[in-house]
């Protein structure tokens, strides 16, 4: 952990067109540096346009360091070596798999031990100033441009004493043996004049995605101006950095100094009143839904928010979680599970989308007596404690709690979620055409679905979820 004693900014991004223009026009007003952490980097259309935006800042002299996990990656090596060839841009790839081609899907299965365990982490720091951490990954669902799916997810904006840690933490896992460079990882041959090829198509792509209604309400986007003139409304408040170092990704290391989990929970032992969280992936296991139900039992107000199995994009975490719930809301403990018809959640830029779309819960955050707040890429299950690396920020401000349970809130509305109560039974409460309706089986579930959960529930691979 690293511990900022001087104030710091921070600014929620919960709208997620705000969260795609903070990271573009921060990379387009970057002077030095831009230091991008990710579990995934799509190449759909924002990856593009980010790919677009980075590329026209090292063409000024900026340096651009990219650091992205290998699970999805595949097909990948030939255009992030192409985009390496810039002298500014250094990629590189974290515990990346042996195979390079389609071999690397049966060595995730027969490597599990090794190729199982990933970077989560999600950042993006410009010149030391200012930084963006949180749920999202880069792609069109945590940006709101896919039609099927869009996530509601969080994400921090800090300036600040807290940006310095973010990067010596960037720069722990850059500089770790388990980041390789793109060069000497991938076998494929570029010359530097593909890289002219790439720069022309992005340009292309991003002269055409100008002109449409989407862009245009993004460049008159307020958070646009204020991005642009510096002028963002921070909340100043004391925090700390917790994220698990590098080597936790070596399953031989089990000095719980790598891991951050045992430094959050001392903040989660002092929540006297209210514990709120949100966890689109929930496995408690054994031990921690114990844990809940005991501070339950000790006055502490338990809320948490959750997929329902309609919204979940893994059902085999559902399969993991179904298996705690119903001794939860026993023990007192409130659950929300999202709708995938939480419409109203969407942003501004969602009426500009045609076709439906369904929600889905990526949003990782803990609002504690209204005080504390935590952001960040962990969720609570099994993955995130003992697999997968991840980071957050600790905020210790009653405005930023009260803003952040004002998300919570909203999104535990009737009309937006199922809340599970015990009526001789698990029973799914909800709001629909404004009248209360109640469920007594997983709610706008296919069958298909709900046949996959009962075989996933039947295997004996909880430590993976």
């Amino acid at each position: 952990m690293t511990d900022s004693n001087n104030k710091s900014g921070f600014y929620l991004l919960s709208d997620n067109t705000d969260a795609f223009v903070a990271r573009f026009a921060m990379a387009t007003i970057a002077e030095k540096t831009l230091d991008i952490q990710y579990y995934i980097m799509h190449n759909d259309a924002s990856g593009q346009y980010l790919a677009y935006a980075l590329l026209t800042a090292a063409d000024r002299g900026v340096h651009v360091r990219i650091l992205v996990d290998d699970i999805n990656l595949s097909g990948r090596d030939s255009s992030l070596k192409m985009l390496g060839q810039h002298e500014n841009i250094e990629i590189r790839i974290f515990n990346p798999l042996s195979n390079r081609d389609w071999f690397r899907n049966l060595e995730l299965i027969i490597n599990l031990n090794k190729a199982g365990r990933r970077m989560h982490n999600k950042t993006f720091v410009v010149d030391n100033y200012v930084a963006i951490i949180g749920g999202r990954n880069i792609g069109d669902e945590y940006f709101d441009d896919r039609h099927r799916l869009n996530f509601v997810d969080l994400d921090l904006l800090a300036t600040g004493p807290i940006v310095n840690d973010i990067t010596d933490s960037f720069n722990e896992y850059w500089h770790s043996q388990w980041a390789t460079p793109i060069e000497s990882l991938s076998k494929i041959k570029v010359v530097k004049k593909q890289l002219t090829r790439i720069r022309s198509k992005l340009r292309d792509k991003w002269r055409k995605a100008k002109n449409t209604e989407y862009f245009h309400s993004i460049q008159q986007a307020d958070l646009t101006k204020k991005i642009i003139s510096k002028q963002i409304p921070f909340i100043w408040a004391r925090a700390a950095l917790f994220y698990d170092r590098p080597e936790k990704i070596n399953k031989s290391s089990e000095d719980n100094k790598i891991h951050f989990s045992p430094e959050i929970m001392p903040y989660l032992e002092q929540a006297k009143h209210e514990l709120l969280i949100a966890s689109p992936y929930f496995v408690p296991g054994l031990a921690g839904s114990h844990w809940f139900e005991n501070r339950q039992q000790q006055g502490t107000q338990i809320k948490i928010l959750t997929n329902s199995l309609a919204a979940t994009d893994v059902i085999a975490v559902h399969a993991g979680y179904k298996k705690y719930r119903e001794t939860m809301v026993k023990a007192g403990i409130t659950l929300f599970e999202l709708k995938p018809t939480a419409k109203y959640l969407h942003s501004r830029a969602k009426r500009l989308i045609e076709g439906f779309s369904s929600a889905s819960l990526h949003a990782k955050y803990m609002v504690i007596d209204q005080r504390y707040v935590f952001i960040g890429s962990a969720n609570i299950d099994p993955r995130s404690k003992d697999l997968n690396t991840e980071i957050g920020i600790m905020v210790d401000s009653h405005e930023l709690a009260r803003q952040t349970a004002g998300l919570f809130q909203s999104a535990t509305a009737p009309k937006n979620c199922y809340r599970l109560l015990m009526d001789k039974r698990l029973t799914w409460i909800t709001e629909e055409y404004k009248k209360t309706v109640r469920y007594m089986q997983e709610p706008n579930a296919s069958l298909l679905r709900k046949f996959g959960v009962f075989m996933l529930s039947l295997l004996p691979f909880e430590s993976l979820l």
